[in-house]
């Protein structure tokens, strides 16, 4: 079975509410086409879980990174944690698919992963999750 880490901007979100719960609906849709899904707020929130310490979160996110047979991350937020979770990934060779809002700037650097398989441009949480499935479904075969 496929692992998935879902990344995304925890701190210092506009939304934080709106970004987790697309996070989550990321991860239930990877369970339901047949992937385990990690998705990192659920264990380390820095709001529900501020006792967890810089250095676990730390290990502990690097870890899911480097075990996963694929990632996603939401880059409609800046976030240096998301940005060193694709570095990770592209080190260890892992497959990953970016997200982000239709019309927004996104910086070249992560575009430019050699192992980017996919950018998802949305227009709302639906044609994300829309566009996104038939993405890991053609990726699962």
């Amino acid at each position: 079975m496929y692992k998935v880490y879902v990344s995304g901007a925890l701190t210092d979100v506009i939304n934080p509410t709106a970004c987790k719960a697309l996070y989550e609906k990321i991860g239930l849709l990877c369970e339901e086409v047949g992937f385990k899904s990690y998705v990192p707020h659920l264990h380390t929130d820095p709001v529900n879980n501020p006792d967890i310490s810089p250095s676990e979160v730390f290990k502990q996110d690097k870890y899911q990174v480097s075990v996963s047979d694929l990632v996603i991350a939401y880059l409609g937020s800046l976030s240096f944690g998301v940005g060193m979770e694709l570095a990770y990934a592209e080190t260890n060779k892992i497959p990953i698919i970016l997200l982000y809002e239709q019309g927004k700037r996104i910086s070249r650097f992560p575009r430019g992963i050699p192992t980017v398989i996919a950018e998802v441009k949305f227009h709302n949480d639906e044609d994300a999750l829309t566009q996104l499935k038939n993405i890991l479904l053609k990726w699962n075969k």
